[in-house]
């Protein structure tokens, strides 16, 4: 649950939030920073809107999350909010869009999984990849990669407001340089990017891309609607498309029936389709919109949303807005809230704002700097162990991270310690199948070490053969190479190597006089020979390389999104020559892991999520608190990361910076190693730019 600090009890709001209920101004912007009471003013807005109207207003009060709709629910239930708690429809985007979908389809079917939408795309929208040449070629090329692709770029394109009711060339090049302000077009271009290798476009140009990708998406979308076969994403593109035709029919609703007023929170993280429904909807309504956010904490541009919409309300809503600014943080240590905003002062693209602290109290700041990454380890874990120790009631703590992969090792730590922690469900790197392919290279290692004579030689040969680079043997090709080395009847390991480099069949299609064969055999050597658990995880990396230029199977599997190989090695050192050890820490940590529930929309309400030490990405971290804050590997290249090159993207990852030094209630920690693996760890440029130790 969110920590709600110390906020002003009813009818004793401070001046900021006094003038935001009071205004007169029928659109207005709230800008409202971490912990300054923003839902005590919308509801005290609410109150006074439902005063002045003599009890005739209504409101449809827009959330992000179940556990932020459940908050403001729990509210109205206060007696200073009874005056209106009946007209107050508090929904999130995509639970009103569903009830508007069963609507327009007697039984509509959710397609929720990334199974269920894949297969989907293969037989519901069949029809929509055999009308494209380019994709009903791809469709038999690539039967497994490309449908999980297509199912992805049907959503992506909706969230991104492509509309298919208009399919033509012109709203296409609208939608693309409406995108392209918006810092939004990289996500289409990495589609195209992923159909180009996979060679359904001839080429990475705009005009290739909407040829296969256009008729697609319109002909996807007119057999869903047909079938009543849906994604979450339809919930609010379908109930998009429903207001707008109720618009353009010009049915007056009837007055008891309308919308008066239309408050969205979280405004900062809606995405183009958000904004089309949310305006649509007070259209047709002829509502007034409250839009309220923080503008510095804009951190979703990497599945669609835009820090644009909040920062520019005139232009992108069609309509004027007048702006409020809370400026009290009830919520944070003095310290935390003056650093935090000495580092967002320097992102250009903002709103100007006075935040005070009313909190008195100085949170404890510190760094642990190393000469390696296994130094900060051991620093954490020792922060870790006393602060379970203390057995606080209540008391939280979270380790979070710029990227999934640092927290790999505290994962398998915790798990051998038998230390209490729970991880974000998106985080189970452990739970993937190219992590089970990767621990049972490790027990092969591990066998092939004791040079047991075993039946299942050729076996885990193949399975290891199957590892190699990104693409998997064909069934044929697998059989025809098992057959090969069972001709040598392989008494050990290096035999069935030694016989796999006189393989000269066909593999991937192709014959090279048994080059790839041989490629195979000197990189399966090197890890079955590895004199040390460092080595055999390098060796590994060296055999699963490919993998992450696999768009198909990264998609599906979280290992392969972000290979942690570096901080795997780097943690494996101290394990020596223990592989067995190391194996059974891997499945120990596996298996912890295997039993927490996933997140309820980020809501956290199982009792799982109660315990004290919690591991996630900064991303996650969102609308949360917890007494110590660490957070991970404070390095130039990781916070922020180093693909992030331009200034948009720079001032993205510096807002990201400040939700998560802004999550601390009285510790906030930092981890600095000197190296990380092959590479020279320099202080975060956000470290001076807060002025943090």
């Amino acid at each position: 649950m969110q920590d709600v600090g110390i906020v002003p009890s009813a009818g004793k709001l401070d001046s900021t939030q006094l003038s935001f209920v009071e205004a007169q101004e029928t659109d207005i912007r709230l800008l409202a920073p971490a912990g300054s009471g923003k839902t005590l003013s919308l509801l005290h807005r609410c109150a006074e809107l439902i005063r002045r109207s003599g009890g005739k207003d209504s409101f449809l009060i827009v959330s992000f999350t179940r556990a932020a709709r459940d908050e403001i629910r729990a509210r109205l239930s206060e007696p200073t909010f009874s005056s209106f708690a009946t007209e107050a429809d508090v929904v999130t985007l995509n639970g009103w869009g569903h009830r508007r979908l069963r609507v327009m389809s007697s039984s509509p079917r959710l397609h929720v999984s990334e199974f269920e939408r894949t297969n989907l795309v293969k037989t519901v929208l069949a029809p929509a990849t055999s009308a494209v040449p380019a994709l009903e070629k791809g469709m038999k090329d690539q039967p497994f990669k490309l449908p999980k692709m297509l199912a992805f770029l049907l959503d992506t394109m909706k969230t991104l407001g492509f509309d298919h009711e208009d399919g033509s060339a012109r709203m296409a090049d609208e939608r693309l340089d409406s995108l392209d302000s918006l810092g939004l077009l990289p996500l289409l271009e990495d589609y195209m990017v992923k159909l180009e290798e996979l060679g359904v476009l001839p080429n990475r140009r705009w005009e290739s891309f909407l040829d296969v990708a256009l008729p697609f998406f319109s002909a996807s979308c007119v057999q869903q609607y047909a079938t009543g076969s849906f994604t979450l994403e339809d919930q609010k593109y379908g109930a998009w498309l429903d207001q707008r035709r109720q618009l353009a029919a010009g049915n007056p609703l009837n007055p008891d029936d309308a919308i008066t007023h239309i408050l969205v929170d979280e405004f900062q993280d809606i995405n183009p389709l958000d904004l089309a429904l949310i305006l649509t909807i007070a259209k047709l309504n002829r509502s007034s919109l409250t839009i309220v956010g923080d503008d510095d904490q804009a951190i979703f541009e990497w599945r669609g949303a835009a820090p644009d919409f909040i920062l520019e309300p005139d232009v992108h809503l069609g309509r004027a807005f007048a702006t409020y600014i809370l400026e009290k943080n009830y919520r944070s240590p003095r310290n935390i809230v003056t650093k935090s905003v000495r580092l967002i002062g320097h992102n250009k693209r903002r709103v100007e704002k006075k935040v005070v602290p009313v909190s008195s109290v100085e949170a404890e700041t510190r760094m642990y700097s190393g000469d390696t990454f296994l130094d900060s380890v051991e620093h954490v874990l020792a922060e870790i162990r006393a602060f379970v120790a203390e057995n606080s009631p209540g008391a939280r703590m979270a380790l979070l991270s710029r990227k999934r992969a640092q927290l790999i090792p505290y994962q398998i730590l915790l798990a051998r310690e038998d230390i209490p922690f729970c991880a974000a469900e998106d985080l189970h790197l452990f739970l993937s199948g190219t992590f089970d392919r990767l621990l049972q290279a490790l027990r092969t290692r591990t066998l092939a070490g004791l040079g047991i004579q075993l039946p299942t030689i050729v076996d885990d040969v193949m399975a290891l053969c199957n590892s190699v680079q990104r693409y998997p043997l064909r069934n044929a090709e697998a059989d025809a190479m098992a057959r090969h080395l069972r001709a040598a009847r392989p008494k050990s390991y290096d035999a069935a190597i030694d016989q796999l480099e006189t393989y000269e069949g066909t593999i991937r299609g192709q014959k090279d006089d048994g080059k790839t064969a041989k490629d195979f055999a000197i990189r399966l050597r090197k890890l079955l020979h590895a004199p040390n658990v460092r080595s055999a995880i390098e060796a590994l990396r060296s055999l699963y390389a490919g993998f992450k230029k696999d768009y198909g199977r990264g998609t599906e599997d979280i290992f392969l999104a972000d290979p942690p190989f570096a901080y795997l090695a780097e943690f494996s050192e101290s394990y020596g020559e223990d592989f067995q050890g190391f194996v059974e820490d891997l499945e120990k940590a596996k298996d912890t892991l295997v039993k927490l529930p996933g997140m309820d929309s980020e809501d956290g309400a199982g009792e799982e999520w109660r315990k004290p030490v919690h591991l996630m990405t900064a991303l996650r971290a969102k609308g949360r608190e917890f007494d110590t804050v660490v957070m991970l590997d404070v390095v130039d290249g990781i916070w922020p990361l180093r693909s992030a090159q331009t200034e948009r993207a720079l001032e993205g990852e510096r807002r990201l910076f400040y939700v998560a030094m802004t999550r601390a209630k009285k510790r906030l920690i930092l981890t600095k190693s000197n190296r990380i693996g092959d590479k020279v760890g320099l202080p975060s440029p956000y470290l001076a730019e807060a002025g943090l130790p």
